[in-house]
């Protein structure tokens, strides 16, 4: 395949799909679901014993719930929708119990186009959420955008580990380097 700028919106979901498979659990969505087109999970159990496995001291749990949206043109409103959606589906998923540690919603967005104000909000887009003071543990909300023929990923504060991710994961060449804005 060629460089990702010159890819087909369509080629670098796949793409993209089939990078994170090697990490995540990956469900396709339908057509009716429309700009979401599939969802991504991980899910890391840590522990921490004394001398033997039956002496656990602690345990921590860390989940990913990530939504992969992919449009023509990103607009704000379009925007607005995905991440309430994004939000919605991923606080659903959360169980804050014992040994939560840390949930994280991720949006990516694909797109051809992106209107400046929509850049801009998702730039400036911050949700975090504690649960019982965080002693149950806490999630964020991390976005990032791919626009198709360019070469950079646009990311939110929290976002910027998973453009980093996204960068990381798509690089063809050694050399060829992707800017994180």
């Amino acid at each position: 395949m060629s460089d990702l700028t010159e890819l087909s919106r369509e080629e670098l979901q796949e793409k993209l799909l089939r990078v994170y498979s090697r990490w995540y659990d990956i469900d396709r969505c339908e057509a009716s679901e429309e700009p979401l087109f599939a969802t991504a999970e991980f899910h890391e159990h840590q522990t921490g014993f004394a001398l033997v496995r039956k002496a656990e001291m602690w345990s921590a749990d860390r989940h990913e719930y990530t939504y992969f949206f992919s449009m023509p043109e990103l607009t704000p409103e379009i925007f607005e929708a995905c991440m309430e959606k994004a939000k919605t589906l991923g606080l659903a998923k959360i169980d804050p119990e014992s040994g939560h540690m840390c949930s994280y919603i991720a949006a990516v967005f694909l797109c051809d186009s992106a209107d400046p104000e929509a850049v801009r909000a998702l730039k400036r887009y911050r949700c975090r959420k504690s649960f019982q003071f965080s002693l149950k543990g806490w999630m964020e909300i991390h976005a990032a955008m791919m626009e198709r023929g360019k070469d950079s990923i646009v990311a939110n504060g929290d976002g910027r580990n998973t453009a980093k991710f996204l960068k990381n994961m798509l690089q063809k060449k050694p050399g060829k380097k992707h800017k994180v804005i």
